[in-house]
């Protein structure tokens, strides 16, 4: 069973040589969110880290419709302390170019993740702690279940997204205050 979630964090726009990589925290680590009302979840650190299967293999949908050929795929996953960080490239298509287009115009902002959680534990209070998953894919969402959390940081070159990264990190901690 694959379960989706979403993240938003502030955008940054800025021209490039290709001006095609999206990045940002796609999962943020010790976030508590209320899925529904049956469900409060959250995601530990390094729930990706043994079982994420290599960058490349992971695709870039829109708002997970895998009916629909993906936009891009992800050149880099990395395991950060307050989340998974990612870099996907959005390829040249008509459908890539008008998602980048709404990206930038700040229109779709926000990550999801496809998943499988492989391993879970309850707390005391019932919260349902994600302790290990696969993931599947990373969506564009309009709105996204984690709201400022997982949003898309920056579209950039490639080697610009980096430094973003920091950021990203300084904002989520300050989300969690």
């Amino acid at each position: 069973m694959i379960e989706h979630r979403n993240y938003e964090l502030d955008l940054e726009v800025r021209a490039g040589e290709d001006g095609r990589t999206v990045c940002g925290i796609v999962v943020p680590y010790n976030f508590e969110q209320r899925i529904n009302s049956q469900l409060t979840a959250v995601v530990r650190p390094g729930a990706f880290a043994a079982v994420t299967r290599a960058a490349h293999r992971v695709k870039l949908l829109v708002s997970h419709d895998s009916n629909a050929l993906p936009i891009g795929r992800a050149t880099k996953l990395e395991e950060t302390p307050t989340g998974l960080y990612g870099e996907f490239k959005v390829s040249k298509t008509d459908r890539g170019d008008q998602i980048l287009e709404l990206v930038r115009d700040q229109a779709l902002t926000e990550f999801s993740i496809g998943f499988a959680p492989l391993k879970d534990r309850k707390t005391t209070t019932g919260v349902v702690e994600r302790i290990k998953a696969h993931l599947a894919e990373v969506s564009l969402v309009t709105f996204g279940a984690y709201g400022e959390n997982a949003v898309v940081s920056a579209v950039r070159e490639l080697e610009q997204c980096r430094p973003n990264l920091d950021a990203a990190r300084a904002l989520l901690d300050s989300l969690k205050k």
